[in-house]
């Protein structure tokens, strides 16, 4: 098992896919149409880059679970300079 690296800034929640990627999830707070409070997220897949969101926070957090329970996708190799 390697070592685990810090998350990026602004990563609240991050699942691991089937094929070791990641699915990096970001959680906002907003006025909703009433003017309350309501958290929302957005998710995207780092390895075969899918996207969900913005949307309510749990609706996004249970498609960013789905999706890594079945993505394939291999993690990106960082680019060396």
């Amino acid at each position: 098992m390697t070592e685990q690296q810090p998350w990026p800034e602004g990563v609240d929640v991050r699942y691991r896919t089937v094929g070791g990627a990641t699915v990096d999830l970001s959680f906002t707070t907003y006025e909703n149409h009433v003017g309350e409070p309501a958290t929302g997220a957005r998710a995207e897949c780092l390895g075969c880059l899918t996207h969900y969101g913005p949307d309510l926070a749990d609706i996004t957090r249970r498609q960013a679970q789905a999706h890594a329970e079945t993505c394939r996708a291999l993690p990106r190799p960082e680019v060396q300079a």
